[in-house]
């Protein structure tokens, strides 16, 4: 063997060492499906991977916190329908107590039935999500409401903003929705009961236009309520359709074409075994050779 043969050896152990590595490459990607892993496999597609990964996260969180406010303000809807519900039946038993063959034992009677309207209006007022109160404006760790119906609260509310920029209401100005001792759906019923309880007919009627006023009242509330839950289902809706179209994205960028890399490897380990073979073939030659 003389000097360009010793050349070609270097030149074939070199070659060796390129095609392991290559074909140590491609049986990486083949065992993790994808071709871009860390950034030298592709510095460009590395960083645009990294870019919509950390957009996937944000829509993730999106997802995820959307699903637990749709929870939120349909039990929030619940207790407004639960509300309206109350004055409903207060509605019937003014009806009632207006009414000229009703006695003002009977008054007394349906007196007792407006008051406990009154705290089921009261409970719903008060409800409690996840430990916070919901009615209380930006006071959420204590109840709005006294057992009376004298509100504590104030006139904020607490929202949520998601990363495309949908907001969501999450605390309310209870005040507003119900009233209290002395206005809204709280005060009408307060009034209501005094009148019943005094056999007063004519307080009683001057209740029933309050009242209607007032189921109006919380039934705007849930309608502004509804709003807001429909924008968090868009919201969701186009998140996963984002989500989608993201993760998409990032396969075009990282992801493998198994077919196309599997008969890689297999070119791979073919010049690797012939690369193998012709410099055994070589360093079987007699040193005498190399000499010469």
């Amino acid at each position: 063997m003389n000097i360009p043969d010793l050349l070609q050896f270097n030149s074939i152990a070199s070659s060796l060492d390129t095609v392991s590595g290559n074909l140590q490459r491609v049986q990486e990607q083949l065992a993790t499906g994808k071709r871009v892993a860390v950034a030298s496999d592709d510095p460009a597609a590395f960083a645009q991977a990294a870019n919509l990964n950390s957009q996937q996260n944000a829509i993730t969180n999106d997802i995820s916190l959307g699903s637990q406010i749709q929870a939120r303000l349909n039990t929030i809807d619940g207790a407004l329908a639960d509300a309206g519900n109350a004055i409903t039946s207060a509605i019937a038993s003014a009806t009632q107590g207006a009414d000229a063959s009703v006695n003002t034992t009977q008054m007394a009677t349906i007196g007792t039935q407006v008051q406990a309207a009154l705290q089921q209006l009261v409970s719903s007022a008060n409800l409690q999500y996840s430990g916070a109160y919901v009615f209380g404006g930006n006071q959420t760790l204590s109840a709005p409401y006294s057992t009376t119906g004298v509100y504590s609260g104030d006139t904020g509310g607490n929202s949520v903003k998601f990363s495309n920029g949908v907001a969501a209401q999450l605390s309310f100005d209870g005040k507003s929705i119900f009233g209290d001792t002395a206005t809204g759906a709280i005060g009408a019923m307060v009034n209501l009961a005094n009148a019943l309880s005094a056999g007063n007919k004519t307080g009683v009627a001057a209740a029933l236009p309050a009242l209607q006023s007032a189921l109006q009242q919380v039934a705007s509330a849930r309608g502004a309520l509804g709003s807001n839950l429909q924008a968090v289902n868009n919201m969701i809706t186009d998140s996963n359709s984002n989500s989608v179209a993201v993760t998409g994205a990032i396969d075009s960028l990282t992801g493998l074409n198994v077919a196309d890399a599997a008969a890689t490897n297999s070119q791979l380990q073919l010049q690797q075994q012939a690369l193998v073979s012709l410099a055994s073939d070589m360093a079987k030659m007699p040193l005498v050779n190399v000499l010469a």
